[in-house]
Order: structure tokens, then sequence, then C-alpha cells
């Protein structure tokens, strides 16, 4: 059993007598890809590498103290390094894969859940795509990249993060308020970055996956009430102009799913 350990163990002020288990500890971070030196002191360095993989790991609060349950997930036996996703088989670095695990059971190109659908008696254009699946399911990152903007409140007490995937910007929306990356943070594909969220105040047919993908070519935010990108008949998608239709790219990602 160890003991819990957290901000300034094993420094010789406060506890010399944990030095070693402190030592442990950044072995075990060590192992899993974290730069950090085993020299038996818990500082800022091994703090942050303590909360960043705790948010990777899915565990919360992400705060930096190592008790029982960050011990388990850090000795565990199959360990995975830090930056790749619970598979079989990693994704090669640079592919693109499906967010989820398994395809959905339903379409993500019929009505309502299809890129341009109509809202708010037809004045209003869905930006994105509803990929429908059960509340907690995991959601992976579609390519390498890094986290631009979020986690942050989005709709019917859901959150959003924006990650930059190189040629284009993608919103997972409709998630869990903790993920295991945010602003700052970088990914690689089929890493496991979020949890399916679930509106409140509103009845839907499912939880989902709110996905809306962007060129990345212009700045702002994504959210626009006024301007922005319009259908072929001028519908407000409401949205920043360089919004993409995901429709077709799903279809092709749908051939590469990631494991859980």
């Amino acid at each position: 059993m160890h003991p819990t350990l957290r901000l300034s163990a094993g420094y010789a002020d406060k506890s010399p007598h944990l030095r070693d288990e402190v030592k442990i500890l950044q072995r075990a971070l060590a192992g899993w890809g974290f730069d950090v030196k085993p020299d038996g002191q818990f500082g800022p360095g091994t703090e942050r590498a303590v909360r960043s993989f705790q948010r990777r790991q899915g565990l919360v609060p992400d705060d930096g103290i190592v008790g029982p349950r960050t011990w388990e997930a850090l000795l565990q036996k199959k360990a995975t390094p830090v930056g790749t996703s619970v598979r079989d088989t990693p994704i090669v670095t640079g592919s693109e894969c499906f967010p989820f695990s398994k395809l959905p059971t339903v379409n993500w190109t019929s009505s309502p859940r299809s890129f341009g659908s109509r809202r708010s008696g037809g004045t209003r254009a869905h930006a994105g795509c509803d990929l429908y699946a059960s509340l907690g399911t995991w959601i992976h990152a579609i390519a390498d990249g890094e986290v631009i903007q979020g986690p942050y409140p989005f709709y019917c007490e859901t959150y959003a993060l924006e990650v930059h995937h190189g040629s284009f910007v993608i919103r997972y929306g409709e998630i869990q308020r903790f993920t295991t990356v945010k602003a700052g943070d970088k990914v690689k594909a089929g890493d496991r970055i979020a949890k399916v969220g679930h509106l409140v105040g509103i009845k839907v047919p499912s939880d989902m996956l709110h996905l809306e993908m962007y060129k990345g070519n212009l700045s702002g935010p994504l959210t626009q009430r006024s301007g922005g990108a319009k259908t072929a008949d001028g519908a407000a998608f409401q949205r920043r102009a360089d919004l993409m239709d995901p429709t077709q790219h799903l279809h092709r990602w749908a051939s590469n799913l990631p494991h859980d």
C-alpha cells in the first residue's frame, strides 16, 4: 500500500521519509512517457505530470494528489503510454479515425441529426452531425492535434472542446464537464479525450456527440449569432464562416475505429 503523495513530499524540510515513495511515483510516470526525473522530490514538474496523467485517465478530480485510485492507474500491469488510447493496434500517427469505438446504430445523414437540417421553424440550420451514443461513451480524438479551447459550457448543461487537427478544427460538443485534456494539451489520433454528456431541460431521442467541423483559416468564436455561415438558400448556421460539412469525412473515418 503506497502512501498518499502531494506537492512537497520527499523534500528534506517536509517529509524526507517519503523520498523513496516519490521515486517510485516518478519512475511510474516516466514509464507512461512523462519527462520526470526520479529525484525523490515531489516538485511542480511532478505535480504537472500527475495532473496530466489524471486527466488522460479520466480520474476526477485532477488535483495532482496521488491517492489510491491514481496509484492503481499508474501501476496497472498493462500500462499504455500517455498519448495513446487503450487499443490492440495503435492508430498510425497522422491517420484519422472515427470518434467512437463503435458506429452509432442510427445514421448521421437524416434529419434531425444531419448537417444542415432545419431548426427554429426552418430559419436556422444545424451546424454539425449528431452521433447518437449512450451517456458516458468515450470520445476519441479524430486525428493528431492540439486542444485550443475548452472544456467550456456549450448547450443545456453540456460542454465542448475545440481541437485543431492540422488541416481542420473539430468542436466536440455536448460532452461531459470532466475531460482528459484541456486547452494547450496535445492529442494523438485515437486518444480518449472526453465522454458523451446529457442534455438537460430538453427532450431528445438519445444522448449524443454533436460534432462540428471548421477549416480553421479564420479566428474568433465558433458560435456567431449574426453573420457567418449560411446555407445556399440563406438559412443561418449561426456559426463562423469557415464551417464545413463533416458528413463525408465521417463516412471515411467510419472505416477506422479506435479501441476503448
